[in-house]
């Protein structure tokens, strides 16, 4: 503590005379009683002298955390500021003392839109500045009674604006999901809302094509989940929403199979084309609560006469629809040979293939 060092020398002398005298009044007693009668004495000084030496003032270097608050409307900071001010202070004894060892110190409150700002010309961000000296009675104000603030540092606060803007964006769940055995996603995922507002620095927004989730992490899912989950957090950048919430539907999927027929499409009217086989069969995953409802009426699978190589006895099938609500399709055979019959009531022969 530098205002310690500072009554330290200034009583010394004037205390040791003292203490001399009081140890030549005993010097009738023994020696062990003239050790603690002195000492004794050397305590009560030194504690007077202690305790004025606190009442006078001293100047000395403090050091406070700052917050900085209620920037101008619609900008947005971009550059650091200190976290800490320097300050120099007058102050008694006592008072200095008690923040020594304070064990909590409230930070200084910065309102910056209580003051002026000075404007630097600048081509990319708007830059202003803020003469600490302006602000020695905001901060003694703080500090409370009996503190005078003759000094602050940095002298000067600078401040890189740049405008806000906002944007609706999507939400996109991200999900690392492992379902147990026979157990799949059925429908769709959904977050609710599935937009949110991001209000943040032009030059950032303008970038964002979509908000992630926080990561969910989920092993052995066999049940429908809801869960409330968080959004990122994003240096100046501020979305409406906290969290949203995720809906995962999951059912128990079963395979199963059918046999649909398959349709020759483009084929000419002089033309009858049979396949072997007349049909395929066709493999799936489905709801157990979907099973009952599978007919081949909701299947198609065609091959394509136009689309016939010459020289090549073979068709390649293609299913063309089938349910929504199945998983992992697939079909046998995925070709089918063919035999060609003509139409010879018509006057036109069949082109040749």
């Amino acid at each position: 503590m530098l205002w310690a060092a500072g009554f330290l020398t200034g009583g010394y002398l004037d205390q040791e005379r003292k203490i001399g005298n009081a140890f030549g009044m005993l010097s009738g007693l023994r020696p062990d009683r003239r050790v603690l009668v002195f000492i004794f004495f050397l305590a009560i000084s030194a504690i007077f002298w202690f305790l004025s030496a606190l009442g006078m003032e001293y100047t000395s270097s403090l050091r406070y955390p700052v917050r900085y608050r209620n920037f101008p409307d619609r900008m947005v900071l971009v550059n650091d500021l200190p976290s800490n001010l320097e300050l120099t202070v007058n102050a008694h004894g006592y008072t200095l003392l008690k923040h020594y060892f304070s064990r909590r110190v409230l930070p200084i409150v910065f309102n910056v839109s209580s003051f002026s700002l000075n404007s630097i010309d600048d081509t990319d961000t708007e830059r202003y500045f803020i003469l600490t000296s302006m602000a020695t009675k905001m901060v003694a104000a703080q500090l409370g009674a009996g503190i005078d603030v003759l000094d602050i540092r940095p002298d000067t606060l600078f401040f890189s604006f740049t405008e806000m803007t906002s944007r609706n964006l999507p939400v996109k769940p991200v999900l690392n999901i492992n379902f147990e055995s026979q157990f799949m996603i059925k429908g769709s995922i959904s977050v609710d809302p599935d937009t949110v507002t991001a209000s943040g620095p032009a030059a950032r927004i303008d970038t964002m094509r979509f908000v992630p989730t926080t990561p969910v992490n989920i092993k052995g899912l066999n049940k429908s989940l809801q869960k409330s989950v968080s959004l990122p957090e994003y240096d100046m950048i501020s979305f409406s929403d906290r969290t949203v919430e995720l809906s995962i539907p999951v059912e128990q999927f079963t395979e199963a199979s059918i046999k649909i027929p398959v349709e020759v499409v483009n084929l000419p009217d002089t033309l009858t084309i049979k396949t072997f086989p007349s049909v395929i069969t066709v493999f799936y995953l489905v709801a157990l609560q979907d099973y009952e409802g599978i007919n081949e009426k909701q299947f198609k699978a065609i091959v394509d006469y136009e689309g016939l190589s010459p020289g090549r006895g073979y068709f390649e099938v293609n299913l063309l629809k089938q349910p929504d609500f199945i998983k992992q399709v697939r079909f046998n055979p995925k070709r089918v040979d063919f035999i060609v019959e003509t139409d010879f009531r018509s006057n036109q022969m069949p082109e040749n293939r």
